[in-house]
């Protein structure tokens, strides 16, 4: 379930930034579809930072995916 809301937000027009929250309570931001790998088949997602780190997540182990829309500027 949470992966099919995964691809949800991935394919929403326009897309909107959110994290991924895990049982170990890291937060990890998605700022662009390009940054996240969902393969149907497979049991985790990976995603990469704009650092350079890579996360490869069992989604069993995500516990929540929070939306962070830009802030706009007054």
């Amino acid at each position: 379930m949470m992966k099919e809301r995964i691809r949800e937000l991935l394919s929403a027009t326009p897309f909107v930034p959110f994290v991924i929250h895990t049982a170990s309570g890291k937060a990890i931001q998605v700022p662009h579809p390009d940054f996240i790998l969902a393969a149907s088949e497979a049991p985790h997602v990976v995603v990469e930072e704009q650092s350079g780190r890579i996360h490869t997540l069992n989604v069993m182990l995500i516990t929540s995916l929070e939306e962070t829309p830009p802030q706009q500027t007054a």
